[in-house]
């Protein structure tokens, strides 16, 4: 491989759930991005998730529930990735947060596309077993989808930070 083709890594987006499986990655992000000197863009994605059978009966209702739950989410989500964004910063890494609604999977690969990045580094939550469920769907939905490179840790290889 020569010089010219070498991978750049100048921005790594990461999604993150809140979980501390989620968290796997980052510390593998930490350091490729120190390495690099990439900055790290910290995604998290708020679902909002409701019956369709109560839709029409409670269309109005539904919006303003909705509307309460998103701006709640989006406001704890921020927190979240707040405390990861202080954590790299601390250690020197550039790092900027997003918190987009909608579909998880959609939004990452859409963020991806959006911010240009150069590697898109997740954790797995599936189980032992084949395809999605080893993965997980979010997980494999992009690692199919995405039109990029996926940088992916499993459970078995968290490393501690």
């Amino acid at each position: 491989m020569t010089a010219q083709a070498k991978p750049r890594f100048k921005k790594i987006l990461v999604p993150l759930d809140g979980s501390q499986l989620g968290e796997a990655a980052v510390p593998y992000v930490e350091e490729l991005a120190s390495i690099a000197g990439a900055e790290v863009i910290l995604l998290q994605i708020v679902r909002l998730q409701y019956d369709l059978a109560l839709v029409d009966a409670h269309a109005s209702d539904l919006d303003q529930i909705s509307s309460e739950y998103a701006a709640h989410a989006s406001g704890a989500a921020q927190e979240y990735l707040d405390s990861i964004k202080e954590r790299l910063t601390r250690k020197g890494v550039a790092v900027q947060t997003l918190v987009e609604t909608g579909s998880p999977a959609e939004k990452v690969v859409a963020c991806a596309r959006e911010k240009n990045v150069d590697l898109i580094a997740l954790s797995t939550h599936g189980h032992p077993g084949i395809g999605q469920r080893a993965l997980g769907s979010v997980t494999y939905k992009v690692l199919h989808y995405a039109d990029r490179p996926v940088f992916l840790v499993t459970p078995s290889a968290r490393a501690t930070s």
